[in-house]
This record gives C-alpha cells, sequence and structure tokens, in this order.
C-alpha cells in the first residue's frame, strides 16, 4: 500500500483478516483522527510457527505512536493479541472496550505472551538463530494500563471533537460487541459498522445477550464472513447435538472410557460444561467425574463468577459447585488425573490440540478403542493440527505424539452448533437488513466470501435496497 495513500481520508485493510480468518487489524484515518479497529495476532491455519513469526512480526502499515485509539471488540487473541507489540513500537493513546472484556483480556493476553515466549524458543534452537519474542510481560500491563472501559450499549460516547462512538450487542461470546465509528471532521461526519465477529441473531450458547442487526445508518459496514460458506455450516439443530452427545457419554462410561474434549479456555470450556450440567447432574446414577484441565481455562471460569450476573450467575454457580465437577490447575494433579485409569470426563485446551494438558489425555486414551474424543467446533483443515489427524482418523491411522507412534483408535464425534460465529443464515438476515451505503466482507476464506456475497445481493434485492457488496482484500483502501 502507497504510503501517499495511507495519508487519505479512508479505511485501511491492514490485517491479515482481509483474506482469512485470523489477524484482525483495520486502520483508519479521517481528518485528524487516527483509529485502529482491533489489532489481532495471526495464527497460522498450518500450525506453522515459522509462518505465523514471520507475518506476526511485519511492520505495521501506519506509525503506532500517531494513533489516537484502538477498538478491542472481544477478547479473543485473533482480535487483539497483537496490542502489546503496538505498545511495544510506540503506541500510548486509549484502547477501548466493554468491562468484560477487561477483565477477560489480561489472563488471555499474558497466556498469549508465554506461548510466543516458547515458539520463539523452538524456532531459535531450529534454524540456529536468534528469533526474540514478538513482547514481553512488561508490554502486557503497559497495554492494560491504557486500557478504558464503556458499558452501555447503544449510547453515543464522546472520546474527543472528532472520535465518538457506539455499541451494539452481540453475541459471540462474554463482552463482545459490535462497534459504530462516528467521526467529525471540518463540518462532514463520517460513521462506520464494524461487527467484528458475531455470534447467532437466537444464540444457543450460555451467557451470552442475542445479536442485534443496527437500524442506525452507516457510510460503511464491514462484516465477518467465516460462515459465508454454508458448506461449513451444520444443518443438525442443538437439540439433535444434545442427544448425540447425551447417548455418546453414556455409551462411553457403560464401557468404561474416557471422554475428552479438546475446548478453547475462553467460552467453549464453559459452554461445554453447562451443557454437561443441564444433560447429566438430574440423573442420581450418573457418578463419572469431571475434570477441567487448565491453568487459563480454571482462570477464566473463575472471572465468569465474578462478572456475571442475575440469572446467568445463578446458572453458573449451579455448574460450578456441581458434585462432579473439579477444577486442575496444578501440573502434578493433572497427570495425577491423566494417570488415573477410571471412567471421567476431560475438559482441556488447546482446541486444536496443538499445544496444553489435552496433548497428554490424547497421547494416552487415543489408542483406546472405549475411550472418544468430541470436538465442538473447527479442528482445522491442515494435517498439521492435531486435532485435523484425530478426526480424519481413516487418513492417520496412527498419530505421533511427543515422538510416541500411537494406534488412532478412540472414537471420534463431531458437535456442529456450538461456534461462536453466525451460520450462513444469519450472516444473509443480518447483512441484508442493514442501512448502509457499503457493505465491506471480511474474516472469511475467498471462498466463503464469494458465496456470501451472491446470497446477499439476492436478498439486499428482495428487501428493495441498493448497497454493494464487496469482497475485502489485504491492503485495499475504502476512501471516506
Amino acid at each position: 500500500m502507497a504510503k501517499k495513500k495511507l495519508k487519505e481520508n479512508g479505511i485501511f485493510f491492514v490485517g491479515k483478516s482481509s483474506d482469512d480468518v485470523t489477524g484482525s487489524q483495520y486502520y483508519i484515518r479521517f481528518g485528524e483522527a487516527q483509529c485502529l479497529l482491533e489489532c489481532g495476532l495471526h495464527q497460522s491455519q498450518s500450525n506453522n510457527y515459522l509462518d505465523s513469526y514471520k507475518e506476526n512480526s511485519k511492520k505495521f502499515m501506519f506509525k503506532p505512536s500517531e494513533l489516537d485509539f484502538v477498538f478491542i471488540n472481544h477478547a479473543h487473541i485473533d482480535h487483539c493479541g497483537l496490542v502489546p507489540r503496538l505498545v511495544k513500537e510506540g503506541f500510548s493513546g486509549r484502547i477501548i472496550m466493554t468491562s468484560n472484556t477487561m477483565a477477560i483480556i489480561k489472563p488471555l493476553l499474558l497466556n498469549s505472551c508465554f506461548i510466543l515466549q516458547d515458539e520463539a524458543r523452538v524456532l531459535s534452537k531450529r534454524y540456529k538463530r536468534e528469533y526474540m519474542p514478538l513482547y514481553s510481560e512488561n508490554d502486557v500491563y503497559r497495554a492494560l494500563e491504557l486500557i478504558d472501559t464503556y458499558d452501555e450499549f447503544n449510547q453515543v460516547y464522546q472520546l474527543n471533537d472528532s472520535v465518538h462512538f457506539q455499541w451494539f450487542r452481540n453475541s459471540h461470546c462474554l463482552g463482545s460487541t459490535q462497534l459504530q465509528l462516528i467521526l467529525r471532521d471540518k463540518g462532514v461526519t463520517k460513521k462506520i459498522l464494524y461487527t467484528s465477529d458475531i455470534g447467532a441473531l437466537i444464540p444457543d450458547n450460555h451467557y451470552c445477550i442475542p445479536t442485534e442487526i443496527p437500524e442506525n445508518f452507516s457510510d460503511v459496514s464491514i462484516m465477518e464472513s467465516t460462515y459465508g460458506d454454508s458448506k461449513r455450516t451444520s444443518n443438525k439443530g442443538r437439540s439433535y447435538d444434545l442427544r448425540h452427545l447425551e447417548s455418546a457419554i453414556e455409551t462411553v462410561i457403560e464401557r468404561k472410557g474416557t471422554v475428552i474434549f479438546p475446548c478453547f479456555s475462553f467460552s467453549r470450556t464453559q459452554e461445554v460444561l453447562t451443557v454437561l450440567y443441564e444433560l447429566f447432574h438430574n440423573k442420581t446414577d450418573f457418578a463419572t467425574q469431571i475434570y477441567v484441565d487448565s491453568k487459563l481455562s480454571c482462570d477464566i471460569s473463575k472471572l465468569y463468577s465474578q462478572i456475571l450476573d442475575n440469572e446467568n450467575l445463578d446458572k453458573w454457580w449451579e455448574v460450578v459447585n456441581w458434585k462432579n465437577v473439579h477444577f486442575i490447575e496444578e501440573k502434578d494433579d493433572s497427570r495425577a488425573v491423566v494417570a488415573d485409569t477410571r471412567p471421567k470426563i476431560i475438559i482441556s485446551s488447546s482446541g486444536f490440540c496443538t499445544n496444553g494438558r489435552v496433548v497428554g489425555y490424547l497421547q494416552k486414551y487415543i489408542r483406546d478403542r472405549d475411550s472418544m474424543i468430541i470436538f465442538s467446533g473447527y479442528t482445522g483443515d491442515n494435517p498439521s493440527y492435531l486435532s485435523y489427524r484425530i478426526k480424519n482418523y481413516r487418513d492417520h491411522k496412527f498419530i505421533r505424539i511427543n515422538k510416541e507412534q500411537i494406534p488412532n483408535r478412540a472414537d471420534c464425534i463431531t458437535l456442529g452448533t456450538f461456534s461462536s460465529h453466525a451460520n450462513a443464515k444469519d450472516l444473509i438476515e443480518f447483512g441484508s437488513s442493514l442501512n448502509t451505503n457499503k457493505l465491506i466482507l471480511v474474516h472469511g476464506s475467498s471462498e466463503a466470501k464469494k458465496n456470501l456475497k451472491e446470497n446477499l445481493e439476492k436478498a439486499i434485492s428482495k428487501n428493495n435496497k441498493t448497497y454493494r457488496v464487496i469482497e475485502s482484500h489485504r491492503g485495499m483502501m475504502i476512501r471516506l
């Protein structure tokens, strides 16, 4: 992107999310105001440390020191994981988010810092040269000091004479929002809607508020398209998944096996735990112990107890105080649970099985025909992910874990309705109902964006609207 263009008023699609489903980052310039919509870490779809490192260490297309504000719509690392590097390189403005996002972002960024340090160490050893971590714990704490929180939905907040904004509701995860940015310069006002990741319009997942479709006019709307390709969306409803899950667990328990849920620490772990409670807590003969085994998952679960309110808090307290549930924080306790041969249910990170304590459980139990691996979401499209190899057992009859070649024999099922992303139907309804001049599709594969664009154009026409739908690409600019 030419430096000259970066001086113009516009939206600059500088992050990897303009071409892919990771690394959200959009730079906006209008008059004297410079803003960044999220600053996410690129997480390689091939699980390649070097690819990720190269992408995440690229020079920013703008000067961090000149940014006024960074807006973070939710706490997932592909949306906020590069913020400490931004601070390291000179950003000293304000970081805008909700209080719930702020509470959750601290342990996630510190965990990300630890992972990045480990990856840099692996790369240095592998390639016989020094790879410096992208940022340090100190950079994380400096970033946390720059956070300002705003919690009211639909209220217009004024940050300075040029920059105003408001949040809209979003069911993607706890604390998530949509953003309308209102920019003013020399009597001209421009409004930009940014959905970030959108949750379902009517969410199945607990602890989330329904996603709203903003009625406000926006000059430009930026919308995610992760599941824009309808082929990636389950045609089964939540009730089907729950029946399937209940039956599967009862089968494994009957044959005295172990159930393993590889889960992301934030949101998915808490959702799976809640669903297990609802399925089994009233069954007097259900004695199987459930272990949440991940330090990060335990930390975030404690935060849920602090930040949830009303009926959500009541529900969560019932879940965490269920006699069958145990939270495992210490490594020695984790090793003891791995070694315990009694039937049990394990919820452990990471969701892709690339690292974390779940790997130890898989090393022991994927050889066991009586056990079962249950995936509750996307498992990657590449054999570099252990989750992919486990799921595609016909092509991967043996799997190497920690230098051990292990037969891939455990049962494996995938639940299709636990995603935190809106499905294609909801995306079409959302995107065709907006009041805007342009709708830009981001955060999706080229196939997903193409498919969604075609369906959106039909739906927009049926709604007697005329705005353009544009597929994003990295380096693109939309003038304001």
